[in-house]
């Protein structure tokens, strides 16, 4: 007799998304195995880790094919993501054909659903807001361009193999842990952060509690089979917006910097060059100004319908949330 499959693989277990998932999972009864190439010291969030932890890039295939062939499904989060330094080839080999190898060894291995993260970064600039699903996609980085890659690899040999998929792009997720809701709040804090151009542009936020719901509704929904869905908050805000309601949950004050966006892509540049030069990541990047530039709003009504999801929290509450929970070790 066949022993039954319990466990669930979180790839990226490591960072923001899949450290709160793969605990998310233990609380919900599940048992998790969390995969990722570093841990740090300390957990994200500050909280202990629930799941078993192997320290191992998912791109090796002794190591990963025994963890499938205990698992009944993956979640899967690792990514080449923002690294200014990493060879463009390894961000097609990680998000491009390391994804297609770990989708066929899941086959193999017989697991019964693969959900995969892709992003909102697949979109690139979107000349109209809110964008959906049908919406043509132009990424703008390398990170974008090869998540799209990636999705239609998945696609392809999860038709080819039959492996049950479902395609996740979450977009602005914040909430305890995300080192970049973390950077926010320290620069406001010290008084530093400057608001690159008018601030116009449009955010779509998701409080992490919100994400974690949905991506769990899509281990068990047969209606989001096959689909690909964008998982995003009800408001669209724009980055002042975000920054002010930001300043005032925290209690700290509002941003008074500003720099010309012109001014700032020729810094981002020129930092990429200075830095490139000594194998560094830039503290400024075309990349990182795409938060100041490019409209981010999108319909989730795919993923309310086919996941029967709601969001529970506003952006306003979620900071309310953030805030509480940080209390007492704010950066």
């Amino acid at each position: 007799m066949t022993e039954e499959k319990n466990s669930i693989l979180v790839t990226g277990a490591g960072g923001f998304l899949g450290h709160h998932m793969a605990n998310y999972l233990v609380e919900s009864g599940y048992d998790v195995i969390g995969m990722d190439v570093h841990f740090p010291a300390e957990a994200v969030d500050g909280k202990p880790r629930l799941f078993t932890v192997i320290k191992e890039d998912f791109r090796h295939w002794d190591c990963t094919r025994e963890v499938l062939a205990k698992s009944k499904a993956v979640y899967h989060f690792a990514s080449a993501h923002l690294q200014i330094s990493l060879d463009e080839k390894e961000y097609w080999d990680i998000n491009v054909h390391g994804l297609r190898t770990l989708a066929e060894e899941a086959h193999k291995a017989g697991c019964k659903r693969f959900i995969h993260i892709s992003s909102v970064g697949t979109y690139g600039k979107l000349a109209q807001v809110p964008a959906n699903e049908e919406t043509p996609c132009h990424p703008q980085s390398i990170y974008g361009e090869t998540k799209l890659a990636g999705e239609k690899e998945l696609s392809a040999v999860c038709q080819e193999t039959g492996l049950p998929f479902v395609i996740l792009r979450p977009a602005w997720i914040y909430g305890p842990g995300c080192p970049r809701t973390a950077k926010l709040a320290r620069m406001l804090k010290k008084g530093s952060f400057i608001m690159i151009g008018k601030g116009a542009n449009k955010r779509h936020p998701m409080y992490i509690k919100d994400m974690l719901t949905a991506f769990h509704k899509a281990l068990n929904s047969d209606k989001a089979l096959g689909a690909t869905m964008i998982i995003g908050g009800d408001e669209i805000i724009t980055t002042r917006q975000l920054v002010d309601t930001f300043a005032k949950a925290m209690q700290f004050p509002r941003p008074k910097l500003s720099l010309p966006y012109p001014v700032a892509k020729l810094m981002a540049i020129t930092a990429e060059s200075l830095f490139a030069v000594i194998g560094k990541e830039p503290p400024v990047s075309r990349r990182t100004l795409e938060f100041f530039d490019t409209d981010n709003g999108f319909d989730i009504s795919r993923s309310k319908s086919l996941l029967d999801f709601t969001p529970a929290y506003t952006f306003q509450q979620g900071m309310v949330d953030y805030a509480a929970d940080n209390a007492t070790t704010r950066p």
